[in-house]
């Protein structure tokens, strides 16, 4: 390809609860890039659960609305805005972290709480004892905006009824899990545009659907923590049960195809050791789980590489282009001593140390980038 010629690149951001912070931290770096430099075009985000919600406000700032354009900066500013509001501030809210987040790490090592291994998440989300939970943290100092997930999104995102679709040029894929039929779901910004070479439903497994606000709820229902997001009459749970995140639709049709695909991976590929305690057992199934349909999906890239190589002088060789997937991933210091539990560390500093690492991370990747390894080899440490 000719240097002059920015290559098209989309990047997909897993899903990892507080983790996902250390994702805010590269796509700053990378926003950067675009700005500064424009060595590439950022042509399609996508994410699951919290990396739905990093990649949901790179794509709120980069979009057309209210009558003015978007743009990188924008996009940083509403990423780490929306962070410094995730994150525990208030007295109570800090006081609310650091005990639920206390009895997480009890709950996952088995420690006895007041002489009993009480069940943190046996709490049904759509039970009465939480909703007069959540009714009792606003006279505490809770910030709505800080338990309610519609609230924040809708804090986050003002103006997204404003958006102007006809001139949208990134595309954003939001993965959830619709819980009655098992389908894999994307919430497609393209089924905004009405692109009409990309139809809505695949085939009755898979299902491509408009992008809302509560898309993003959707694809970030884990069901121990909330109800399933209901969007006409369907239910939808998180996305790390079907797509970690969405990569096939952005590479799936013969036109808009990047030329590369970076992945932010927060579920690590490797484990130090074998797994034996309890905690690490459950710690190291979440992140298999995490990585098991991103994987295939990758995998398949690689596959349809080797047929355009295969049959370069044949149609489908003509029709299709070879596309290079490329990970960005925590140390393997960081990767090795988080755990599942502090997944659900919402405390400021923790937060902070994350979104450090990915910019320290993200800054160094970039400045070696294209001349990199490729997936699978710099998937491992």
């Amino acid at each position: 390809m000719d240097k002059a010629v920015p290559k098209k690149v989309v990047i997909g951001c897993q899903g990892g609860g507080a983790h996902a912070a250390f994702e805010a931290g590269v796509l700053t770096e990378i926003l950067k890039d675009i700005d500064q430099r424009k060595r590439f075009d950022l042509i399609g985000v996508s994410g699951t659960s919290a990396g739905a919600l990093c990649a949901l406000m790179v794509w709120y700032g980069l979009a057309p609305k209210g009558g003015r354009a978007g743009s990188p900066g924008e996009a940083i500013e509403k990423l780490n805005s929306f962070w410094d509001g995730f994150a525990a501030k208030t007295p109570a809210e800090i006081a609310l972290n650091a005990a639920a987040y206390t009895a997480i790490r009890a709950e996952e090592q088995e420690i006895p709480v007041l002489g009993f291994n009480m069940p943190v998440f046996g709490v049904n989300p759509a039970g009465l004892l939480s909703k007069a939970m959540a009714a009792g943290l606003p006279p505490l100092g809770v910030r709505k905006e800080y338990y309610d997930f519609d609230t924040m999104v809708a804090g986050a995102c003002p103006q997204f009824d404003q958006v102007d679709w006809t001139e949208v040029r990134t595309r954003v894929l939001l993965g959830a899990s619709e819980v009655i039929d098992g389908a894999e779901t994307v919430f497609d910004s393209n089924c905004n545009r009405s692109v009409a070479h990309e139809p809505r439903v695949t085939h009755r497994w898979r299902k491509r659907l408009p992008l809302t606000l509560r898309s993003l709820a959707a694809s970030g229902s884990l069901p121990t923590l909330r109800q399933a997001e209901r969007i006409g009459h369907d239910y939808f749970w998180d996305g790390l049960y079907s797509q970690n995140p969405p990569v096939r639709e952005f590479v799936a049709g013969t036109k808009d195809v990047p030329d590369e695909v970076w992945i932010i991976r927060i579920n690590p590929q490797q484990w130090p050791e074998l797994p034996v305690t309890n905690a690490d057992i459950q710690d190291r199934q979440n992140e298999l789980m995490g990585n098991l349909s991103l994987n295939k999906e990758l995998d398949f890239i690689l596959t349809v590489n080797e047929w355009c190589k295969t049959y370069k002088d044949e149609k489908f060789g003509k029709e299709h282009k070879p596309i290079t997937v490329r990970t960005i991933k925590m140390t393997k210091e960081t990767a090795d001593k988080l755990r599942y539990s502090s997944k659900f560390n919402r405390g400021r500093k923790f937060i902070d140390e994350l979104r450090a690492e990915g910019r320290t991370v993200a800054a160094k990747w970039l400045s070696n980038w294209p001349q990199k390894e490729c997936y699978p080899d710099d998937a491992a440490y």
